[in-house]
Parts: C-alpha cells; sequence; structure tokens
C-alpha cells in the first residue's frame, strides 16, 4: 500500500524507511482483509519492543493525518484552577443484585483556566471525594466525561458516588463545554487553538475533548492533587457513546492516562470498521438474553456506516481529510490499532460493551477489535493489562460495570488478589462473540489462540 513517500530525515528520526508524507485519501488502496498492527508500512515486522514503540508512533501519526487531527503544541500552556466551597452530599445507591448502600460524599465546583499564547479560556467541572481518609498516597480518581442533556447541568451520577463508597475521588466534566458538538468548531478548546485550513491545524472534537482530560492532569499535578489529597497517577478516564470514541483517542494521545475506559464507543472507537454484524444472528444465552420467542439469539440489524460519520451533523467529531474516504477499506490502519496504542506497562484498557439495543454501535466489531488488540498485549508481555466487559442492555457504564472496573483497578493499580474481589475476571477476558455459536472463524482465526 502506497502511503508514504521516502524522507531519509524520517527514517533517521523513527527507525523506519518510510516518510510521513502522506498521500491523499482518495489515492489510497483498498485493503479488504484486516490490517496487521505488527508491521511497518514498509512491511516489515514489529518483532522487538523497541520497534513496537516506533510503530505505535507510526500508527499515532497515521490517525493524526487521515482520521482525528492532531494535538497541538501545548508547552507553552498555562493551566491554572479555582476550588469552590465543599457542601456534603448523600445518596442511596442500587446495584442490580445486591443491596442498596447510602453514600455520603464531599461535592465541589472545579474552575480549569488555560492560556496560551495570549488566548484564554476555560471550563467548569465537579469533584467528588470520598468522606473516608484516602489510601496511603492519596486518592485514587475517576474522570468522567459527562452526558449533559439540553436543559441540564453538569452533576454527579451515581457511579461517582459508588466510586467514592470505594475509596475513588471523582472529576466530571462536561466534553461540550471543551469542544461543542457541532460544526461551529468554538468552545474552550477552539478559544485557544482554532481551526485552521491546514492539516496541523486541524484537531476534530472527539481529540479535543480528550484536551479536556488533560488539563484536568495537569491542574492535578500543579498542586491540586495535593490540596484534594488525589493520587494523580492512578487515574481512570470514562465516557460512552461519541464520549467513548474520545476516551479511546484520548488514550492514545495521552499516555498519563492510567486506566482507559471506552464505552458503547461504535465506529470511531472501539468497533472494527471492517466488521460488520449487520444481519448476522448471535446467541446471548450466556449473557441471560431471552427474546419474545423464548430463546436467547438475537438478529443484528443496521450498523453504523461511514457516511453517517461523515455527515453534517457528525463530520465535526473529525478532520477534513477523514471526509475524503470512499470506503473504509481505504483506512491504511483499523480500530485494534487505535486500541493498542494504549498498550504499556504503566496502563490498563478496559472496553465496555452493550448488546441489546446496540446494533448501531456494533458491539460484535468490538469484540473482534479486542481480540485483535489482545495479540498486540500479548506481544508486549501485558496480557492482562487490556479487558472488555459486556452487559446486556444499557448504552453507558453501568453500575455493575463499575463494580468490575474498580476491582480490576484495585487487583492492577493496588495489588489486590482476584480472590479477594467480586469479579470473576474470566469473564473480562473473554467474548460472547468468541463462543462456538457466534464465531465467526473467516475472521477471528489469526487473531484467536
Amino acid at each position: 500500500m502506497h502511503i508514504l513517500e521516502q524522507n531519509p530525515g524520517y527514517q533517521e528520526r523513527m527507525g523506519c524507511k518510510t516518510s510521513m508524507n502522506f498521500v491523499k485519501p482518495k489515492e489510497l488502496e483498498t485493503q479488504k482483509g484486516i490490517p496487521e498492527v505488527l508491521r511497518f508500512l514498509d512491511g516489515s515486522p514489529v518483532d522487538t519492543v523497541e520497534k513496537w514503540e516506533t510503530r505505535a508512533e507510526e500508527i499515532r501519526r497515521l490517525y493524526e493525518y487521515y482520521m482525528y487531527g492532531p494535538l497541538p503544541d501545548m508547552s507553552e500552556e498555562k493551566v491554572s484552577y479555582q476550588l469552590g466551597e465543599w457542601a456534603v452530599r448523600h445518596e442511596t445507591v442500587n446495584i442490580p443484585g445486591a443491596e442498596e448502600f447510602a453514600a455520603e460524599v464531599k461535592v465541589a465546583s472545579l474552575r480549569i483556566e488555560v492560556e496560551n499564547q495570549g488566548r484564554k479560556s476555560g471550563f467548569d467541572t465537579i469533584v467528588c471525594l470520598p468522606v473516608t481518609a484516602p489510601a496511603e498516597k492519596g486518592y485514587p480518581v475517576y474522570l468522567d466525561m459527562s452526558f449533559v442533556w439540553p436543559g441540564r447541568t453538569l452533576d454527579l451520577m451515581p457511579n461517582e458516588y459508588y466510586a467514592a463508597n470505594r475509596g475513588y475521588a471523582s472529576i466530571c466534566y462536561n466534553p461540550c463545554d471543551v469542544a461543542e458538538d457541532n460544526s461551529s468548531r468554538t468552545g474552550t478548546f477552539y478559544d485557544i487553538y482554532p481551526y485552521g485550513t491546514d492539516w496541523k491545524e486541524q484537531t476534530g472534537a472527539l481529540a479535543a475533548w480528550g484536551w479536556g482530560a488533560s488539563k484536568i492532569l495537569d491542574a492535578l499535578e500543579s498542586g491540586l492533587a495535593k490540596e484534594l489529597q488525589i493520587n494523580a497517577e492512578n487515574n481512570m478516564l470514562s465516557g460512552v457513546s461519541r464520549f467513548g470514541k474520545a476516551t479511546l483517542l484520548a488514550g492514545a494521545y495521552e499516555k498519563r492516562l492510567k486506566v482507559v475506559v471506552p464505552a458503547c464507543s461504535g465506529a470511531g472507537g472501539a468497533a472494527m470498521y471492517r466488521y460488520k454484524s449487520e444481519g448476522r444472528t448471535y446467541d446471548f444465552a450466556t449473557l441471560g438474553h431471552v427474546n419474545e420467542e423464548g430463546t436467547s439469539t438475537h438478529f443484528t440489524t443496521t450498523n453504523e456506516a461511514l457516511g453517517n460519520l461523515q455527515s453534517t451533523n457528525l463530520r465535526h467529531w473529525f478532520n477534513d481529510n477523514f471526509l475524503e474516504f470512499d470506503c473504509v477499506e481505504q483506512f491504511p490502519f483499523d480500530q485494534h490499532h487505535l486500541a493498542a496504542l494504549v498498550a504499556d506497562k504503566d496502563r490498563y484498557l478496559f472496553l465496555i460493551s452493550g448488546m441489546l439495543g446496540e446494533d448501531w454501535v456494533n458491539p460484535a466489531a468490538s469484540g473482534v477489535t479486542y481480540a485483535a488488540t489482545k495479540q498486540v498485549y500479548e506481544f508486549l508481555g501485558l496480557a492482562d493489562h487490556v479487558c472488555l466487559c459486556e452487559h446486556l442492555q444499557g448504552h453507558a457504564v453501568l453500575l455493575t460495570d463499575m463494580v468490575k472496573l474498580l476491582d480490576y483497578c484495585d487487583v492492577m493499580l493496588y495489588g489486590k488478589d482476584e480472590q479477594d474481589v467480586k469479579t470473576d475476571f474470566a469473564t473480562i477476558r473473554t467474548s460472547v462473540f468468541w463462543e462456538e455459536q457466534n464465531l465467526d472463524k473467516e475472521v477471528y482465526e489469526a487473531y484467536l489462540r
């Protein structure tokens, strides 16, 4: 596949034989099969950890040019914060299959301000702290890209109350304050970094939304973490649907994010573009599904198509180059490449998928992505650093998902024994789409062992 021209400067800097002089999307050849992650664009294999680091940078630059746009130079940014007055709140939390409990938390508003090259703007967040004493090095922190429906204001959700009951702090923000969810290219990010005509100045809203999480980390590192008794290194970022896409992308771009939790993210997120589940029938017996006919099967209807992502309603999520693709087979990557960019000895990927009512989101394609991504994690000796949490119904991070997520974090971040948590880790290291009755052997053959 001819994507790049030769450039000695790039060869010296990147350690491979390709440049970053990209050809236009319409000039790319189609590629029907699932593109390999562990192979450079010039065809040479990735057979060492050192080569993977170079390949990861190559993949990241491909995404910057062809799909999401790059993040700007942030080296001169000045990030400050203003913490509001504290209040105590109480909430009853009801986890399905468990007894409800009363949660008590401390809550305050938090304003994040960013200045760069004479431009200044900011956005508001909410901080939620447990009333119990923190862990030895401070509370771990759950960052949440929150849905704020029209006519409502940013507020805590049951997930934040549950996290506090487990000893986790939370910081919630509305991504649409960071970048408006429309084609106006307005909001905090674009106030500081206007959308330009050159591709290097064309950061899509998905990347901008993730930039908001980076600014929260900046504030934590500049003194807020000490003030709140938070351990900023033990952080996690979660988002659902379009914000799930942004969460996965943020994990690929921002290496300080420790646990990356994209939920129900679909096309442009964790779902492999090239795998279509539309028209297929799956058996969800292991998830407890019983349909109107009394069986456990589910017939899949329409998946989201590339054209919808390129529509006037959604194209602002991406950069201009993304709009030039005629079909997904032209992509020089697929979403297991993006998921693989989170792979690191100190980082973790916790994918979440719903099943019923999610045909548009194509959860089967996320199952394929997980299978393909896991190959990279295994190659790096990090097989337990990636998992997939599947629930039967709900376009959300459910409270039952939160139980599994925080059990996983307690084990991976704090060394708790798997036998001492409620979650059976075997259930988050597989997929319903890997079961014999659901398996697409032609697709999975190269990735399942």
